[in-house]
């Protein structure tokens, strides 16, 4: 197996981290009886920068795929195995979750 060197993209990586502040400050904004504004939700109409978060994650989750699958693809893995890996993550992801969900019960 050759090892192909890959670059990271950087602005990427600064945006992911970004966001996962934006997580963590929307998330524990302190004291949840005095928020800061901008840390709420809109209530229904408009938005606030809180409510950016989510779409960041998904916008980030679908680049970091696809870069993923394409150098997969051009290491020459087979689409077979990346089915495999991408079955097996998910039913390992879903069986934690299962698990830490009923965490409290046992």
């Amino acid at each position: 197996m050759t090892s192909v060197k890959t670059e990271r993209l950087q602005s990427l990586d600064v945006f992911r981290g970004m966001t996962v502040a934006g997580m963590l400050l929307v998330n524990n904004p302190g004291t949840w009886s005095a928020i800061y504004p901008p840390l709420q939700h809109a209530p229904w109409h408009g938005w606030t920068p809180t409510d950016l978060i989510f779409p960041f994650f998904l916008f980030i989750v679908g680049i970091t795929t696809e870069l993923s699958l394409r150098a997969r693809r051009a290491r020459g893995d087979d689409e077979r195995a990346i089915l495999q890996q991408i079955l097996r993550r998910g039913a390992l992801i879903f069986l934690f979750g299962f698990l830490l969900s009923g965490f409290p019960f046992f």
